[in-house]
């Protein structure tokens, strides 16, 4: 079972994810998800090793002044554990985004995110696998470099 403090640092991994991409940090992407496998474009796609996330964010996301104009919402998150030190998550993710003069705000996808994360010796939880699925896209054509993937 779970403590508190090993929920909030669970939910606080999948708010990061959101933080450093809305903020165009995406090299810090690739320290977020290092070692883990994420599928991008759903489970039935080649995994991105974590190290090259902040590469292909760099290569899709389209920014302006160095950040996307995006707000990653990140919801309804079920949390469970079966074991000590592993936990998975699904939740509900939606992205806003607004670029004035060139697209007013409104939704550009909205999907789901499952992931897993494991505690370290020291206490420490990370993302051991994440799994993006899109359910719907909006306009992105002033989000990305490809309609292929929400990132």
């Amino acid at each position: 079972m779970l403590t508190y403090g090993d929920e909030r640092a669970v939910l606080n991994l999948l708010y990061v994810y959101a933080e450093l991409v809305d903020s165009g940090n995406f090299d810090g992407l690739s320290v977020l998800f290092a070692g883990v496998p994420v599928f991008m474009a759903g489970p039935d796609q080649p995994a991105v090793p974590g190290e090259m996330v902040g590469e292909v964010m760099h290569q899709f996301v389209k920014t302006y002044e160095g950040i996307p104009r995006t707000k990653h919402l990140v919801t309804n998150t079920i949390l469970e554990s079966d074991a000590p030190g592993q936990a998975r998550t699904r939740s509900q993710f939606t992205v806003l985004q607004n670029v004035p003069g060139v697209l007013p705000l409104q939704v550009v996808a909205s999907g789901r995110y499952h992931d897993e994360f494991t505690q370290n010796d020291s206490g420490i939880w990370a993302f051991s696998q994440r799994i993006m699925l899109v359910d719907a896209y909006g306009d992105a054509s002033a989000h990305l470099e490809t309609g292929d993937a929400v990132l």
